[in-house]
């Protein structure tokens, strides 16, 4: 295998703007600290993935403007293989605004052209079988890819024995039932909050909730409950892992990072338990400082916060 993590699609450029506090109000002045530009959505996975050490590549798409070009450069500086990005000159990359204040609440704003969903290069599928594993979300099957392409592309990581990893986000509320759930039934791994797992099945008791997750197809189910950590969900029994006690300043993209980082605890053996712990301590890191991208703590950070679990420090 060439690659340890691909991330398929939702290359957004995230302009973070730190703000006092939210909601912001009418006829009401604040401040915010200035705008920055990181990689967002899928971005985050590749970088918290890094910092793992993953080898990993992006299979995104992008105008040739400035934000894609920025990304771009970003993205490689962190070790990312971005030869495989599609680039359309006749396109704007997605774009997204994203307020967040220090009480840890944020809003994103998406901002994308009005062509529609992108081509999906015929290349991709001859670079999809040669990684370890394969993560998309719900914002990619929402608004940029097809979905027969969504589908064909997971069906080649199927016939290649590449595990799927699928978070689906808010994106549950948008995405047509039957195609959502198509999605869901290719996928090995699914992480979802327990909001969102309630938006997908209209289920609220939890064991009831998980047994139906699991009745979608996926061989696992991750269910992120924030600050109280993560219960996951297989065939076999359940798996509780708790969270890490820290403040949090800012939530942008510790979900990403948590789902980067029970990848990685998988692929170096760990076993759910265990990769779940990791993905706690990598989601907790990122919502202890502001933003996300290449703001994401480094490694470092991370082995100072497991110092006292060696077991779980093997695997970051």
């Amino acid at each position: 295998m060439l690659y340890d993590l691909i991330v398929l699609g939702d290359l957004v450029a995230d302009l973070i703007v730190p703000v006092e506090r939210l909601p912001l109000m009418p006829l009401q002045h604040g401040w915010a600290e200035g705008i920055f530009v990181e990689p967002g959505g899928a971005g985050n996975v590749l970088v918290s993935a890094r910092r793992m050490g993953l080898f990993t590549a992006t299979l995104g798409l992008i105008g040739s403007d400035y934000y894609g070009t920025r990304m771009l450069e970003m993205l490689a500086q962190e070790g990312v293989e971005v030869e495989h990005v599609a680039v359309y000159p006749s396109r704007a990359t997605v774009v997204c605004m994203v307020l967040a204040d220090v009480q840890g609440q944020h809003v994103y704003l998406g901002i994308k052209d009005q062509l529609g969903r992108w081509p999906f290069p015929a290349d991709w599928h001859t670079i999809i079988p040669q990684t370890r594993a394969l993560f998309t979300d719900g914002y990619t099957i929402r608004d940029l890819l097809e979905p027969a392409d969504t589908l064909a592309a997971l069906a080649t990581a199927r016939a290649a024995g590449v595990p799927i990893y699928f978070d689906p986000g808010p994106s549950i509320e948008f995405v047509p039932a039957d195609f959502m759930r198509q999605v869901i039934a290719a996928t090995d791994t699914l992480l979802l909050t327990e909001e969102e797992a309630v938006m997908l099945c209209g289920v609220e008791k939890r064991t009831a909730l998980l047994a139906a997750l699991l009745s979608l197809g996926p061989h696992t189910v991750v269910m992120k409950q924030g600050a109280a950590g993560c219960t996951i969900a297989t065939a076999n029994g359940l798996v509780q892992s708790p969270g890490f006690p820290v403040k949090v300043v800012d939530t942008v993209g510790a979900g990403d990072s948590f789902a980067a980082a029970f990848i990685a605890g998988q692929l170096r053996g760990g076993s759910l338990a265990q990769a779940a712990r990791l993905a706690n301590a990598m989601g907790a890191l990122t919502a202890m400082q502001r933003g996300a991208g290449t703001r994401i703590p480094p490694r470092a950070s991370l082995l100072q916060m497991l110092a006292n679990e060696p077991d779980i420090l093997a695997l970051a």
